[in-house]
C-alpha cells in the first residue's frame, strides 16, 4: 500500500516544484517576524504589543490579498491545466484593478485615522499613542505589498515559484539590516525605536515590487503579461470572476476580520496577554512554512488536474495531499514542543507574559493537526477542486459563530484563565475540520470553474 501511495510520481515531483520554495519563502518570512519582534521586543512590551496591533489593519489587508489572488488562483490553476494563457491574462487584469481599489481605501484609514484604528484594537493609551505613530509610517508601504505579493501568489499557479524566493531574501535582509541601524541607532543614525522599525518595513516592501516588476515585464515566459493589459475596455470574464473568486476574497477578508476581532478581545484584556499572543503569532507563523507550503501545492495540482479533466485523478491526489498534511501537523506539534522553551528565551518580558506565552504555545502545539488539515483541506483541496464557496462557508462561520462569542464571553463576561480564553478563540478548528474532512470524503468538491466560460 505504501508503494502505491508514491506511484504517481508526477504527482511528487510538482509538489516538491511547488511546496519546497513556498515553504522557504514562509520561513523566510517567519525570519523577518521573529527579528522584528525581537528587536521591537527589547524596547519593552509596550511597544511590542503597540507595533503588533497597529499591525492588524495590515494583516487584514494582506488577508484580501491572499484572498484575492487565491481567488484568481482557483481560475488561473484550472486555466494552466488547459494551457488557456489569453485567459489567465484577463484573470490577473480583474485582480489587479480590484486591488489597487482596496489598497487605496485601507492606505488612506492608515494615513488619516490611525488614532481610531488602534483605539479599536487596544484601552491602552500608551499602546495606542506608539501604535498610531507606527501605523502612519507602515501604512506608506502597503502598495508595494500588495501588488508584489499578488503577483507572486498568481505565479505559483503556472509553476513559477523561485522568484519569491529572491524576492523576499532581499526583503528580509534589507528589514534585518535597516531595524538594526534606525531602531537601536547605529551607522551615526540616531535611535528612534518602532519609528525606525516602521522606516525600514516600508523600504524592504518597496524593493519587493521593484524585483516582482522587473521579473513580470522582462524574464517571465508563462503567461507574459503586459501593462497594456490594464487599459483594455473589455474583459468577458466579471461575471466568471465574481462567481469564483467572489467567495474566496470574502473569505479571507472575513477570516482576517475575524482574527482581527481575536486580537481586540485580547488587546483588552490585558497587555501581559497581548505580548504573549505576540510571541506565539511569530510560533504560528512558523507552523505555516509547511502549512503554506503544502495548501499552495495542493491548491495548484488540484487546480491544474481538474483544469485538464481528470477529476478521478484529483480525487486520489487530494487524498494523498491530506495524508500529507496530517503528518506535518504532527511532525509541527513536537518542533512546538521542543522550541517552545529556547525560542521564548531570546524574549526579555514580564514572568506573567512569559508563563501565558508558554502555555499558549502547548495549546498551538496540540491545535496543530488541526491547522494543517484546515490549510490543506480548505486553501488547497476545495479551492483547488473549485469548490469555494462551501470553503469560505466552513472557514467563516464556525469563526464568528462558535470561536469569537465565546472567546469574548470567556475573557470579558466569564472571566476563565488566558489558557481557557484562547482554546476558546481556537475552538472554530475543530468544526471547520469536521466540516471539510466530511465533504471531501464525501467527493463532491470537483467543479471545473472553466466549463461554463467562452
Amino acid at each position: 500500500m505504501l508503494r502505491d501511495f508514491f506511484k504517481d510520481k508526477e504527482f511528487f515531483h510538482q509538489f516538491r516544484l511547488i511546496a519546497l520554495p513556498v515553504a522557504a519563502q514562509n520561513f523566510i518570512n517567519f525570519a523577518t517576524s521573529m527579528a522584528d519582534t525581537l528587536m521591537i521586543g527589547q524596547l519593552g512590551e509596550v511597544q511590542l504589543a503597540a507595533v503588533n496591533q497597529a499591525n492588524q489593519l495590515g494583516f487584514i489587508l494582506n488577508l484580501f490579498v491572499f484572498g484575492l489572488g487565491s481567488g484568481s488562483n482557483v481560475m488561473i490553476a484550472q486555466y494552466w491545466g488547459k494551457r488557456d494563457v489569453v485567459s489567465i491574462r484577463k484573470v490577473m487584469t480583474l485582480m489587479y484593478r480590484i486591488l489597487f481599489a482596496v489598497v487605496i481605501l485601507f492606505t488612506f484609514l492608515a494615513l488619516c485615522f490611525p488614532y481610531q484604528v488602534m483605539s479599536i484594537f487596544s484601552n491602552s493609551p500608551q499602546v495606542v499613542e506608539s501604535g498610531t505613530a507606527f501605523l502612519r509610517i507602515v501604512g506608506l508601504g502597503y502598495f508595494f505589498n500588495c501588488f508584489a505579493t499578488a503577483t507572486i501568489i498568481v505565479l505559483r499557479s503556472v509553476n513559477t515559484v523561485r522568484i519569491s524566493l529572491v524576492v523576499y531574501l532581499t526583503s528580509l535582509f534589507i528589514n534585518v539590516f535597516l531595524n538594526w541601524v534606525l531602531i537601536f541607532g547605529h551607522l551615526g543614525f540616531p535611535a528612534t525605536g518602532i519609528m525606525g522599525g516602521a522606516i525600514a518595513t516600508v523600504i524592504a516592501r518597496a524593493s519587493e515590487l521593484i524585483i516582482v516588476v522587473i521579473f513580470l515585464f522582462r524574464y517571465e515566459t508563462n503567461i507574459v503579461y503586459e501593462l497594456k493589459m490594464l487599459l483594455e475596455k473589455k474583459n468577458g470574464l466579471l461575471k466568471d470572476y465574481m462567481e469564483h473568486a467572489a467567495p474566496v476574497i470574502v473569505n479571507e477578508l472575513l477570516w482576517g476580520m475575524g482574527t482581527a476581532a481575536i486580537t481586540a478581545i485580547i488587546g483588552w484584556m490585558s497587555t501581559e496577554f497581548n505580548a504573549a499572543y505576540t510571541i506565539c503569532s511569530v510560533m504560528a507563523q512558523l507552523l505555516s512554512v509547511a502549512f503554506n507550503g503544502a495548501g499552495s501545492a495542493t491548491a495548484v495540482i488540484v487546480g491544474n488536474t481538474v483544469g485538464a479533466g481528470q477529476y478521478q485523478l484529483a480525487r486520489k491526489r487530494a487524498n494523498k495531499l491530506l495524508i500529507i498534511g496530517i503528518a506535518l501537523g504532527g511532525i509541527t506539534s513536537i518542533l512546538v514542543l521542543l522550541l517552545r522553551g529556547p525560542i521564548l528565551s531570546l524574549y526579555n518580558m514580564s514572568p506573567l507574559t512569559m508563563t501565558y506565552a508558554h502555555q499558549i504555545m502547548g495549546i498551538v502545539a496540540i491545535m496543530s493537526p488541526l491547522s494543517a488539515i484546515s490549510m490543506v483541506t480548505i486553501v488547497g483541496i476545495l479551492r483547488g477542486g473549485g469548490d469555494s464557496r462551501f470553503a469560505a462557508i466552513a472557514d467563516v462561520v464556525p469563526l464568528w459563530a462558535v470561536a469569537i462569542p465565546l472567546g469574548y464571553l470567556a475573557g470579558h463576561v466569564w472571566g476563565w484563565a488566558v489558557p481557557l480564553v484562547y482554546v476558546m478563540l481556537r475552538s472554530d478548528l475543530i468544526i471547520k475540520t469536521f466540516m471539510t474532512l466530511t465533504r471531501i470524503l464525501r467527493g463532491g468538491w470537483v467543479k471545473d470553474v472553466t466549463r461554463v466560460l467562452e
